[in-house]
């Protein structure tokens, strides 16, 4: 890779790069809103916590097996859109079973972090394409690793926990069945939306 990068500079290439994928909307922000309305911000906290169960074992593999697990992806694009939609529709209910306040326990906000995570392709696409750099970077040695996932992984903590905090907030101020059918519905429009771009190449959302 040539000259070692300063750890400064790995530092602001995460800071640079991480926004647009951890700030997107999805899957695990609307599970974040959602855990929130019952859990308040620590809904936020254990979301993120699944997803870092995940994801940081996947940038251990993907910094020795790149070229190999973006085959995989590719090859079992479909299945995990399908996985996708099982978990959302499994979540989504919970939201709507409860009457009035949703049925979203402390397990349940950790699996959908890790489920949304381990699940999307798009996802986990996103670290073999516009994340790649920091994966490369990484990869330079285990202090490289290190300062790049923390220098990432705390945004996600951040943004989930606003989210869940935020949920909790329209929670208590908004008609909560009516709260909680809007969340379900856009949970299950990420989930479809999902499904036919890996089935058609051709989504719902932009």
């Amino acid at each position: 890779m040539g000259q070692s990068p300063r750890i400064k500079d790995v530092i602001v290439s995460t800071l640079m790069l991480t926004p647009s994928g951890a700030f997107s909307p999805g899957l695990l922000s609307a599970a974040a809103v959602a855990s929130g309305t019952a859990l308040g911000p620590l809904g936020g906290v254990l979301v993120s916590a699944g997803h870092v169960a995940f994801e940081l074992p996947y940038l251990v593999l993907l910094s020795v097996l790149l070229s190999s697990i973006r085959k995989v992806l590719l090859r079992f694009k479909k299945v995990l859109s399908i996985i996708v939609l099982a978990f959302a529709t499994f979540f989504a209910y919970g939201l709507l079973s409860g009457g009035s306040m949703p049925k979203v326990t402390i397990s349940d906000a950790f699996l959908a972090g890790l489920v949304f995570t381990a699940s999307n392709v798009y996802f986990l696409l996103w670290w073999v394409t516009v994340g790649l750099p920091l994966v490369e970077i990484g990869s330079v040695s285990r202090k490289h690793f290190l300062v790049m996932y923390a220098s990432h992984a705390w945004m996600d903590f951040l943004w989930l926990t606003l989210l869940a905090a935020a949920g909790q907030l329209l929670f208590s101020i908004a008609l909560s069945k009516v709260f909680n059918i809007a969340l379900a519905s856009l949970m299950m429009l990420f989930a479809i939306d999902i499904v036919l771009k890996s089935f058609i190449n051709r989504g719902i959302l932009p």
